[in-house]
Formats: C-alpha cells, sequence, structure tokens
C-alpha cells in the first residue's frame, strides 16, 4: 500500500459532526482505568490485543519508509489515525516488538490524556517520530501512560518480590518490555535494582 496516497485519501462522510466513538469511550481515563476496564491487570505481559479489542481500536503495522523521505522528520514510531467513526494506530513494521507493544500503548495515552474532548476535525493524527520525545513534556507524560499500562505497580511489586533478585533485565522478560523500558519505570518509581550493567541502582 501507498503510505501517501492512503493518508492523503483519508476522509469522512460528514465532515467531522462528531467524535470517533472508541475514542470518546476511553477520553480522560488513566492506565489503570483502562486496565481494569479493557482488559486483565492481572495477567502480564499485559494483553495489548484483548484491550484494543475491547475498546474498538485496531493496530496495524506501517512501513512508514515512504513517509520518512517524504516529511524529512526521522523516523517514525508510530500514529493515531481516526475520522468519526473508527481509530487506528499504526506501528512501524520495522521495530522489535518490545518498541511496538510500547508505541501502541504509547498512542493510547495520547487518546486518554491529551486529545480534546470537543475534537471534531477529521482525520485525526498523532505522530510519534523518534526525533521528537527527548524533552517534549507532552511525549513524555505518554511514555509515563505506556508504562504504568505495561508494567502495573501492584503486578510490579509482586513479581520484583517473588524474583527476589531485583534484576532489571528479569523483570523486563516478565513484563514483555524491553531492559530500558523496565529501568526507566523503576527509576520513576524509585524502586531499587540492578541495572543491565550489574550495577546497583539504589533509592532511599
Amino acid at each position: 500500500m501507498n503510505n501517501i496516497i492512503f493518508f492523503t485519501n483519508y476522509t469522512t462522510e460528514n465532515g467531522g459532526a462528531s467524535m470517533c466513538p472508541p475514542i470518546k469511550k476511553i477520553q480522560g481515563k488513566t492506565a489503570y482505568e483502562i486496565l481494569n476496564d479493557y482488559g486483565n491487570e492481572n495477567e502480564i505481559p499485559i494483553n495489548l490485543e484483548v484491550i484494543l479489542k475491547n475498546i474498538g481500536i485496531s493496530a496495524l503495522p506501517m512501513d512508514f519508509t515512504e513517509l520518512e523521505d517524504k516529511m524529512n522528520k526521522g523516523h517514525i514510531l508510530g500514529l493515531v489515525l481516526s475520522n468519526d467513526k473508527n481509530a487506528v494506530i499504526y506501528y512501524s513494521a520495522h521495530d522489535t516488538v518490545h518498541r511496538q507493544r510500547f508505541t501502541i500503548a504509547h498512542e493510547l495515552g495520547h487518546i486518554c490524556r491529551h486529545l480534546r474532548v470537543d475534537t471534531t476535525d477529521y482525520p485525526y493524527i498523532d505522530w510519534r517520530i523518534e526525533t521528537q520525545i527527548d524533552g517534549n513534556k507532552t511525549e513524555e507524560n505518554a511514555n509515563v501512560f505506556a508504562g504504568e499500562l505495561l508494567i502495573p505497580l501492584h503486578k510490579l511489586k509482586e513479581e520484583y518480590l517473588a524474583l527476589g533478585s531485583y534484576r532489571s533485565k528479569d523483570l523486563a522478560k516478565r513484563f514483555g518490555v524491553s531492559i530500558n523500558v523496565m529501568e526507566k519505570r523503576l527509576d520513576y518509581l524509585k524502586i531499587s535494582y540492578y541495572n543491565k550493567e550489574g550495577q546497583a541502582i539504589i533509592y532511599d
């Protein structure tokens, strides 16, 4: 599929008279509420497919190469595209599974926390571009949401105590995330651990 033609031809039938139902359904929800309402907060790794299906949002791989060349802004990790009826999260087909999962969770964070309730302009597009993440408060907030969704605090505490080793790589494997994502989550919560180099990261 030609990415540029796809995005150019994306239109709505009624000019954007109302908000997309799946998006409206999760407006303002926290990561825990998403897990509680649409998934299983006690099952790890968190099953994003079930959550998305229950919400009514699709997630599909996409080769962004042509679009990246046209935009010239760097690697596109993912995006949300919606009209007044449907919403789709696209993620890079070339990324690792861990990164794809994080991108999906990150974009859910944007939908829940940053999209205005009264948005009626379609198509609605939210990009996740690798070079625009650092230092961007909105992007950082979406990253925190993704961490909360993929690594729920109550399950992290359970696994942390059950494993006993407190190594970030062991915890990352249990939750189906990258070691870097796990370490950022532990740092955010100020939970002590052994990092991927075997060094002790201690929090009081």
